[in-house]
């Protein structure tokens, strides 16, 4: 099989872990790097696939937990990698949030917010707590 394949494959799998976060595909994309090496070096097809299969799996089980802890917030691999680690924390109103969305600052970024119940009008100034993440928008409540 032919090195750029390999590549492809291993870009593809790189990019897809972005979106996923996982760190699963990428573990896989090494693997096909791996098999990439190999098919520059000649080595059969067969070889590359069982290098692709035995590095993925080498890497998910070896090096995964590792990368998952160092990745985390709080150093113990939990589940406060990426927005979970948002949810439940304290936020300010930046710009009024109503119903058409709004503008809030957590831990010194900027997101768009909108609020848990939908005739709540929150004003700039306001502390707030982020009920939900969806996607880059946050959900915020404020107890009246």
């Amino acid at each position: 099989m032919d090195t750029f394949f390999w590549i492809i494959i291993a870009v593809i799998l790189g990019v897809a872990e972005l979106f996923t976060g996982t760190l699963v595909l990428a573990m896989v994309a090494g693997g096909a790097a791996l098999a990439a090496i190999a098919a520059g070096l000649g080595a059969p097809f067969w070889l590359q696939v069982v290098l692709l299969g035995a590095g993925s799996i080498a890497s998910i089980w070896g090096l995964r937990p590792f990368l998952r802890q160092a990745l985390s917030e709080d150093g113990r691999g939990g589940d406060s990698l990426g927005t979970k680690a948002i949810q439940g924390t304290d936020a300010v109103v930046l710009e009024q949030v109503d119903s058409n969305g709004g503008l809030v600052e957590i831990s010194g970024d900027n997101w768009t917010a909108y609020s848990l119940e939908p005739d709540q009008i929150l004003e700039p100034g306001d502390r707030v707590t982020v009920v939900e993440i969806k996607g880059a928008t946050v959900i915020v409540w404020k107890q009246s």
